[in-house]
Formats: structure tokens, sequence, C-alpha cells
């Protein structure tokens, strides 16, 4: 069976054209001009903003026209990691789609089911010329992966929806009524290297690989390595027990909101503690598997390094070590009634530049405060040892509150599939955060179908759960009042 031959057929057929197509962010040009056209060709007229944002409208069906309006939304950038052995090049490749046990999956790269699929039920809706409805809006943005950067340069008072059903979510038997916002730090360390290299000494590669990844928000409560923390975790033993001086941490991360899940540095050694190095790295190894039994293939590498560069002097390489091995990451609040992780963060890059290294966090929390918080702690520490950190972006948080939109999706959702939705608060930012806040008289929710371990080698998209959430989609939409 291919992909073509499933139903709903064009959800399907579009959500293939779509894999045809490289879109992972800031790389839109191919998809927007696909989705221009495609719309064009259905009858429609697409508004095409600077940042590459579509808006498009769509007439009620005869007899509806006095519903409220309703906009669907989803984003056309995909996030692009993959499995280091893969050639895949995703400025240019297709994404290879296969089916395995009611999956549609990649080979060995990111699908772009987030949000490829929301895209592609649009796009049908808008090509059915027989569903019943009111006025329609669908609103695609660009580069929700980065941080929301297409939303935020979209006009948001141009819209007419009093609804907004984003498509965002992950589970169809959730609804969305609340999500985190997020501030992006950046933070430098300047370091000097030493005038020569010490006698008796010699360089290693150290190089962490194999680690799960995933979505920085959606996985981060669930015990998944970041693997650029570990690799500072690490340094801190070899450097506690034996001394070490770094000389580079490795260019490592997919983008701000994936989890790291390989993480390279070199560092020069005594040559008589290579033996013990060793066996303490096995030992870490062993122990952090233990720990984090979701790592199965999680592997460290202990080779020579051919790298050049001198030695960072000891004091900038022991301030470095301390600092990323001491900055928070991961988990900081929770939220019982939701039982979700409420504030986070996540170090997704870090580079070693001529003289400093450079790190991207990404702070999630859908308490505006939380985040400030988060985010002040990280930019304070670097700045109180002589480094540099700023806060370059920032998203509010779309916090629950009573939704009637929410209550008469959850009571049809119900009635279609004989079985509740729950109501929920997710911890991966989903665009109605920003357009919510610009426009608080709208009521929005975000649904979408079944999907596992996004933003990672092993995403997989659901064909029932697909088949359920555009049911329910469509024949909800000719109910609103």
């Amino acid at each position: 069976m291919t992909i073509q031959n499933l139903k709903p057929t064009k959800v399907w057929e579009y959500f293939y054209e779509i894999c045809q197509i490289p879109h992972v962010s800031y790389d839109l040009d191919k998809i927007t001009s696909y989705l221009e056209k495609t719309f064009i060709t259905l009858g429609y007229t697409p508004i095409v903003d600077k940042a590459q944002n579509i808006l498009v409208r769509k007439p009620a069906t005869k007899g509806y026209e006095k519903l409220p309006t309703v906009m669907l939304q989803g984003h056309s950038d995909m996030v692009g990691a993959k499995d280091p052995s893969s050639p895949h090049d995703f400025k240019k490749d297709p994404i290879k789609i296969k089916i395995v046990d009611g999956w549609i999956k990649a080979d060995n790269t990111t699908l772009g089911a987030d949000n490829g699929i929301a895209v592609a039920m649009i796009l049908a809706i808008f090509a059915d010329k027989n569903l019943k409805h009111g006025p329609i809006e669908a609103l695609i943005t660009a580069n929700e992966e980065t941080g929301m950067d297409g939303i935020k340069e979209f006009n948001v008072k141009q819209l007419q929806s009093k609804y907004m059903i984003n498509l965002d979510n992950e589970n169809d038997e959730e609804i969305c009524i609340g999500c985190p916002g997020n501030i992006d730090v950046t933070a430098e360390l300047p370091f000097k290297r030493d005038s020569q290299i010490k006698p008796n000494t010699t360089n290693l590669r150290i190089f962490l690989s194999g680690g799960v990844g995933g979505h920085s928000g959606q996985t981060i409560g669930e015990k998944r390595i970041n693997a650029i923390k570990k690799i500072f975790d690490l340094l801190n033993f070899l450097n506690a027990k034996y001394g070490v001086q770094l000389i580079n941490i490795e260019k490592s991360g997919v983008v701000k909101n994936v989890i790291p899940f390989e993480c390279g540095c070199n560092i020069n050694v005594n040559k008589k503690q290579i033996p013990d190095i060793k066996k303490l790295i096995t030992n870490w190894l062993t122990v952090l598997k233990q720990e984090y039994s979701l790592e199965k293939d999680l592997i460290v590498s202990i080779t020579p390094s051919t790298i050049k560069d001198k030695p960072m002097t000891k004091k900038d390489s022991d301030r470095i070590i301390g600092v990323y091995g001491g900055v928070f990451n991961g988990v900081s609040t929770f939220n019982w009634k939701y039982n979700v992780p409420e504030t986070s963060s996540n170090i997704g890059l870090i580079d070693t530049k001529k003289d400093t290294v450079w790190s991207l966090f990404m702070v999630r929390s859908s308490y505006d405060l939380a985040q400030r918080r988060i985010a002040n702690r990280i930019t304070q520490l670097f700045k109180g040892v002589g480094g540099n950190a700023q806060e370059i972006a920032f998203v509010a948080g779309w916090l629950p509150k009573d939704n009637k939109l929410a209550d008469i999706y959850q009571t049809f959702y119900k009635k279609v599939f004989k079985k509740d939705a729950r109501q929920v608060l997710i911890n991966g930012g989903v665009e109605p955060a920003y357009v919510l806040a610009q426009r608080p008289e709208m009521l929005g929710i975000s649904i979408g179908p079944l999907m596992h371990d996004v933003h990672s080698k092993n995403e997989r998209l659901s064909i029932e759960s697909t088949q359920k959430v555009y049911e329910v989609l469509t024949k909800f939409l000719p109910t609103l009042k």
C-alpha cells in the first residue's frame, strides 16, 4: 500500500506532495510557491506577506453564511533532524515516506508531519466543494519552528475569525487550551589559549552520540539526555579528577527546540592518565544508560584528536566547563493539575568561535514571570563570570481558562467517537499563544492527530488518528454557532 491509497484521499495526496518539497525553516520559497499556486488552482486568492505567511479565505457554503468565521491554522516549515549516517539533504531531497504498522514514518529523518499534515488537511478542506461550513480563514504561517518568527511578522488585526482552530497538537484525544510561551537566550563566554602545549600531554576527542533527541517542549519531561549538557557533566568529572583542559566544544545541536542527541569536544590531557580517563568514561556511560533507560543506543567514542588549536588556559577552561555544567537545563516546575511540565529550558545549540563559546537556550513557560525568572538566571550566571548573555525573542504564554470552543468541541468529539477528549495544557508552543495574546476576544483550541517523537529521526504519524481528526473537524465546522 502507498500513501496515496489511504483515506481521506485528498489529505494524503497533499501530504505526499508536501513531503516532496524541501521546507525546513527559512528555506520556504518552494513550499510557499507550491501552496500559493495550489490555492489559486483551487479558485482562491491567497495573500502572501513578506514573511511568507499565507492567508486565504473560503466563503461559506450556501445556507451557512450566518455562522461565525473560523480560522484553521498550521505552519509550513519543518524541523530537519536525521540520523548522523543518513545522506539526506534537507535543502534538496524529498522526505522518503514509508508505512509501518499503521504509522507513517520517514527514512532516518524527521517526517515533517509537524506540521505538514495540518497544511494537507487545510488544502483538502479548501479543495472539497461539497463540505458544509461557515466562512473559513486559513492561516499557514512560516518559520514557526524557529520561535514563531513568521506569525510575529503577520498583521493579526486583519483576521476576521471568532474562533481559531490550530492543527498543531499531537494527540487526537487531547484539546489543547494552553501552552508555554518562550524566551530565547544567547550566551557567550570568552576565552584565551595557552601559548604552548604542556609537555607530556596529548589531545583527545570525546564524542557522545546515539541519543534519542526529540521535541524540547513535548518530550522535555521524559528522561532524554541533552547531549550538550551531558558532555559538560562528563567534563566536570574528568576535570575534578585529572585537571583536563578544554580545546573546544564542537558545533552541536539541530535547532533550539530540539533536544541535542550528540555532542563532541576536544581536550588536552596528561598522557599517563589516558587509561584511567578511558576507564572513568566507560563507567560513566554504564551508569548513564542505567539512569536513562530510553537511551539504549548511547555511545561515547574516545579517539586521538586531530585538532591543531592549543588548549584554552586552565582558568578559562575551568570557567567554561563549570558554567555549562551548572547552567539550568530541563524541567523547572510541573503543573500537577494538567500533569505536564510547566516551565523548562533547553540548551539547543553550541559552538566554539574564534575566542568565545557561543550557545542558544530556549526557555518555556505558560507563565511569563516564570519564563523571565529562568531566562534571568541564565543571563546572570554568564554575566557573573565575565560572559555575555541576552534575551533575543519573547512569546507570551497561553494560560488555560474557561473556553466555550473547547467545551463544544469536546462534546462533539464524544458524540462522534463515543469517548472523551481531554482538555489539556501542553509544554510545546503553538501559535494560538501569540494570536490570542493580540486578539483576546477570540477563542482558540489546538487539535491534531497522534504523533510520536517529533523533531527526531523516529517521528511517526498515526494513519487512523489522522483519519479521525479530519472526520471530526469537517463534521464539526458546520455546527459552530
